[in-house]
């Protein structure tokens, strides 16, 4: 914000107006000397509370949403799951990587899950057995996210693209 607010000078007006308002106000602290006053504040309080959990309970069909998809049955790949959370592959890849969820093994083209993930049903392995040419067999791993691991993704995923804008 700082390097922003040295450069565009819209931010700074609107963080200068904002600095004169909070100064503005009061800070005065109602200090009651009834019982009944202390009552009073103590009901206004709840008041603002009520009214603070009502705007939240609009997230409501949001959560419902994330718990439908939690519920779901099958599994994404990588490729998948970032289309579905409306992101590059590779960006997907690289959270992963980075926080733990998946790993390279050395000299191995494929990811894998990291154990915590896969125990709490994050992310699972297919394992799948190909035929080759030559009549030899061969033994493909592929991570994939769950329904409950593409949720926990969703809800991270807001969070890391705001700190990055």
């Amino acid at each position: 914000m700082n390097l922003i607010a040295g450069y565009r000078a819209d931010i700074r007006l609107r963080i200068i107006d904002r600095w004169i308002e909070l100064e503005s106000v009061p800070t005065q602290i109602k200090v009651p000397t009834t019982l009944r006053e202390a009552l009073q504040i103590a009901l206004d309080q709840q008041d603002v509370i009520d009214a603070q959990m009502s705007m939240l309970s609009v997230a409501g069909p949001k959560a419902e949403a994330y718990d439908r998809i939690a519920k779901a049955e099958g599994s994404l790949n990588l490729t998948e799951a970032a289309k579905t959370l409306q992101m590059r592959p590779k960006d997907l890849i690289g959270f992963l990587s980075c926080n733990g969820w998946i790993y390279r093994r050395n000299g191995s083209a494929s990811w894998l899950g990291y154990q915590t993930h896969t125990t709490n049903g994050d992310l699972e392995h297919k394992v799948s057995t190909i035929l080759r040419r030559d009549g030899s067999e061969k033994v493909t791993e592929q991570v994939r996210v769950t329904p409950q691991g593409l949720t926990k993704l969703a809800k991270l995923m807001p969070e890391r693209l705001q700190s990055v804008a």
